[in-house]
């Protein structure tokens, strides 16, 4: 990358000094600036092909500058490294368009591995409109805050914490993720943190050379190794105990691991996402979560509501789970599925409609099939109605999930393509509904 140049815009002469050195191994061209005015005279004279800049400047607000550097250049990559750890900073700069957030003080690896990949990826950006997120189905407006999140989280490089209940699909949101990230070509490593046994966390998590340790017979490659190049999601991140927090900050702050027995660390370029069933806020009250531990995982953080509070998305997530089954749902069995209360949330009503398909082959799915044990419902005000039989209930069912078709039909200006991908289902599927419930594509609204 010696043909590669690089802005730096840092007012501390000795920080950005000791960025410049750092960039200077593969980069050439490497200027400094120490304020935003001259950062845009020098932007002027040539555009370069990364830029790191710090938030705190002397004569205007970092954001602000981020803003006017990627209205006028949003091709050319912008890490922000800033000694401030303040989350709302985090969020507000990716919305803006940068690349990355590094917290100082930053190890040069860490640096040189992080300018290495924005200038890499920057040639060849990823149309995320194109690629969609089929796997996250539904409509109500959690869903579609959550694929914003999802976008917003795929275009930068900023660590993501997942939080909701057990089923809700916080490992499809990670995969998701990582799939329309820059890291897409590299490995995705999931790891269910509560299958780590403590006395083996640096062996699993760090590697270790063989005879390191009694039964160490052979080399093996650690997580952290493993996911080099990629994205390490962290499930169940609330079974990991504070001395291991305290070894997994380190890699988070300096990038570099040393395997059991290994007198070198190596580097390692991970892009983290983390998920727990349970509250951050409470865990870090009863000292079970290390605060800034999670403050280096909560980049982002993208929330799953429970299946419950999104009833809504209940037709469309039965009617996907179907796939090309071409039986339907019988009155009774639509009841039941909108009095459930789901607590195994998505996974469960995956289960359950899979399990009815295979004994409803040549039928339409019955309650029985279903095998619901019966539950008080808690239904959304807007979504509670009047239920005077099985028959209504069926039929307002099917209201709303023709209403909710109809609705991103016209969101689409009637591109069943584009409707298709925002209902999280495929083309085939939605013009066999649009037959099915008699819509005109493009006059939606007859």
């Amino acid at each position: 990358m010696r043909d590669r140049s690089i802005l730096i815009v840092e007012d501390d002469p000795c920080a950005a000094q000791f960025m410049a050195l750092a960039m200077k191994e593969e980069f050439d061209g490497v200027r400094t600036a120490p304020n935003g005015t001259e950062a845009l005279l020098a932007m002027e004279s040539r555009v370069p092909d990364l830029i790191f800049m710090d938030l705190g400047l002397p004569d205007m607000d970092g954001l602000e500058l981020l803003t006017m550097l990627k209205q006028r250049w949003p091709e050319v990559p912008v890490i922000l490294v800033t000694a401030a750890d303040d989350v709302a900073s985090v969020v507000e700069s990716v919305q803006r368009g940068a690349t990355n957030y590094l917290v100082k003080p930053v190890a040069p690896a860490v640096l040189l591995a992080s300018a290495r990949k924005a200038v890499s990826t920057a040639a060849a950006p990823r149309s995320h409109a194109e690629s969609g997120i089929p796997e996250i189905v539904g409509m109500s407006r959690a869903v579609v805050q959550v694929r914003h999140l999802i976008f917003l989280a795929a275009r930068s490089d900023v660590n993501v914490l997942i939080t909701g209940a057990t089923g809700t699909g916080k490992e499809l949101v990670a995969r998701a993720v990582h799939r329309l990230s820059s890291l897409s070509t590299g490995p995705f490593v999931a790891h269910n943190c509560s299958l780590t046994p403590p006395d083996l966390f640096e062996s699993q998590f760090f590697g270790h050379h063989r005879g390191s340790f009694t039964g160490a017979d052979r080399d093996h490659v650690g997580l952290l190794e493993k996911s080099h190049g990629g994205t390490l999601l962290l499930d169940e991140l609330e079974c990991l105990s504070l001395p291991h927090q305290a070894k997994l900050l380190r890699v988070l702050d300096d990038g570099e691991v040393r395997p059991v027995g290994s007198s070198e660390s190596r580097t390692v370029l991970v892009r983290f996402l983390a998920a727990t069933n349970r509250d951050p806020q409470k865990m870090m009250g009863q000292g079970s979560l290390r605060e800034d531990l999670y403050y280096r995982l909560r980049g982002l953080e993208i929330s799953l509501p429970p299946l419950r509070e999104r009833r809504g998305d209940v037709p469309l997530l039965a009617s996907h789970f179907l796939g090309d089954h071409e039986g339907a749902f019988t009155p009774e069995a639509l009841v039941a599925l909108q009095d459930y209360s789901w607590p195994g949330n998505v996974r469960e009503l995956r289960n359950v409609v899979r399990r009815a398909r295979s004994l409803a082959v040549d039928r339409p799915i019955s309650g029985r099939d279903l095998a619901l044990r019966p539950a008080p419902a808690v239904i959304p005000d807007d979504l509670a109605r009047p239920m005077g039989s099985p028959i209504a209930a069926g039929q307002a069912l099917k209201e709303a999930e023709r209403s909710t078709i109809v609705q991103a039909l016209r969101d689409a200006g009637g591109r069943q393509t584009e409707a298709a991908r925002t209902l999280g289902i495929d083309r085939s599927t939605l013009r066999r509904k649009v037959r099915r419930f008699g819509i005109n594509p493009s006059r939606p609204d007859r």
